[in-house]
């Protein structure tokens, strides 16, 4: 892209650990740079520059990654509420299991991924928690959890819906070279960037960037 010139294309995500994840899984399955991935630095920013991007006259594709959380049906609704504010009418009821891509005519192409796989709730760390090498029976990934969970009840500081970052980061803390953050362990191969769910997002994001004609639908 020349520089200072306007982006056509963007994803947006709320942390730079997202940011970092995306942008070595796309580097590992060698993803074209015919977008832009910037970091919002919070839910309620990404949101914010989601309805402003969809508004940009400059804009023919908007992608938006963003955690479930503990309510994805909520997440959803605040989504909808601001396509439905910006003219889209073809809106889904739920999100597509496979990440949803939402073409109308005249309006930029939408896509949309909540983390970690469009219908369960939870963060990043969940989707990370996917890719863990051999999870069911790695030992270290199942003594981390064992560590969590014999942690007496004064001593559980974080709250519970960020119980799965504490699991993966106390598992990563445990690797030849602890303490990676997420896209450098990825690039560590700590974590697989060809697990089933890292090729399911990868695809999400080729069929919207890539080919954006692809739609997804209920």
């Amino acid at each position: 892209m020349a520089k200072g010139k306007i982006p056509s294309r963007i994803l947006l995500v709320e942390g730079k650990d997202d940011m970092h994840v995306m942008k070595k899984l796309c580097e590992h399955h060698e993803v074209p740079e015919c977008f832009v991935i910037e970091n919002k630095e919070g839910v309620t920013n990404v949101l914010e520059a989601f309805e402003a991007e969809i508004a940009s006259p400059e804009k023919d594709c908007v992608g938006i990654l963003i955690d479930a959380d503990t309510d994805l049906p909520a997440r959803w609704d605040s989504i909808k509420s601001i396509l439905t504010r910006r003219g889209y009418t073809e809106m889904l009821s739920s999100p597509h299991p496979n990440g949803t891509i939402i073409n109308q005519e005249d309006k930029p192409t939408i896509g949309i991924w909540l983390m970690p796989n469009n219908h369960l709730p939870g963060e990043l760390e969940d989707f990370i928690a996917f890719l863990v090498p051999q999870r069911e029976s790695n030992p270290l990934w199942n003594y981390a959890k064992q560590c969590l969970d014999g942690l007496p009840d004064a001593e559980e500081r974080y709250p519970e819906q960020d119980r799965s970052k504490a699991h993966v980061h106390t598992w990563l803390a445990w690797q030849k070279e602890p303490g990676k953050p997420l896209g450098q362990a990825l690039t560590a191969r700590y974590i697989n960037a060809d697990a089933p769910n890292a090729k399911q997002l990868i695809e999400w994001l080729k069929s919207l960037f890539i080919n954006s004609s692809t739609e997804l639908s209920i």
